[in-house]
């Protein structure tokens, strides 16, 4: 029997109301403040987890360009990255049950994936190798995290939270944070094989100068919140690129050994995610302010009763 329009459109709608219930149910108990919340705990895993990579990355690098010094760092680094993995999916029963997750469950595992595969083949490759299949991972963690904080807390949240403070911590002091820890990795081989290849060459000088454009970009933004933390960083970047110029690149001669690039580079990573530890205290403090509206809701009601 045909169904009638009056017929479909009831069963269209009555489909439509039931996908949407679903979708309702899935979404995870609490307000947007809430599950903003939850998306900083679980922003505060992949930077984490990006910290950890980007080292592996360095020593790696290092270890594989010849400096043997670096492989019994590497076996620690590498349990570390795996215990993260598994917090990280400890957690994600909430951004599983959205309804337009930014990542789920199964995207984790494939990352974990990738990265014992490039944990197993590790000795098998070149620098180059390593370099970009590190570079990948840290890439996608990095998208994870701008989605998470345009989805759950800048866009939810608008004038709510601090815009500045919440595009510093989700895009960009992270991606400043891999500008430098890019520069370190390739920094570091050339300062164990004491010579800089002209590509390697090109690519320091193009991080160097990315890495100021970035901290400029930052800095610019936090405008008059320009704080110790963001004061620190400043000096710690700066300090770091006029090393990669003077003594990788301005020379015949490398004038630093590669234990001594690496805790330079280390230490400027240090400073930027020191900052953007705080603007994340920042962001989680107005998360914790009560709503004007709902301040004022509950003062009529006090007045009424």
């Amino acid at each position: 029997m045909d169904m009638t329009p009056i017929g479909a459109a009831v069963a269209g709608g009555a489909a439509l109301l039931a996908a949407t219930g679903w979708r309702l149910r899935r979404r995870p108990p609490g307000g947007r403040r809430a599950r903003a919340g939850a998306a900083l705990v679980r922003a505060d895993l992949l930077v984490q987890l990006m910290v950890h990579i980007q080292q592996h990355r360095g020593m790696s690098g290092a270890w594989l360009a010849g400096d043997a010094s670096f492989a019994a760092r590497l076996p620690d680094k590498q349990a570390t990255v795996s215990r993260l993995f598994a917090a990280l999916l400890e957690g994600m029963a909430e951004e599983d049950g959205e309804a337009h997750p930014c990542f789920v469950s199964n995207d984790v595992r494939l990352l974990r994936h990738q990265w014992q595969e490039l944990v197993g083949k590790l000795g098998d490759g070149s620098p180059e190798r390593s370099f970009q299949r590190h570079c990948r991972i840290v890439a996608t963690l990095l998208d994870w995290l701008a989605a998470l904080g345009e989805a759950r807390i800048e866009q939810p949240l608008a004038g709510a939270i601090p815009p500045a403070a919440t595009r510093n911590l989700f895009q960009r002091l992270p991606v400043l944070a891999e500008c430098l820890g890019q520069s370190r990795a390739l920094g570091s081989a050339v300062a164990v094989k004491r010579h800089c290849a002209p590509v390697s060459r090109v690519r320091l000088a193009y991080l160097a100068a990315r890495c100021e454009a970035l901290l400029g970009q930052a800095r610019a933004a936090a405008g008059g919140r320009d704080g110790a933390a963001c004061g620190a960083a400043h000096h710690a970047v700066a300090a770091y690129v006029a090393a990669i110029r003077e003594r990788l690149l301005g020379g015949h001669a490398i004038g630093i050994s590669a234990a001594d690039y690496f805790a330079l580079a280390t230490g400027a990573m240090d400073a930027v995610f020191a900052w953007l530890e705080a603007e994340k205290r920042e962001v989680a403090a107005s998360l914790a302010r009560p709503v004007a509206g709902a301040r004022a809701s509950g003062t009529a009601r006090g007045a009424g009763s």
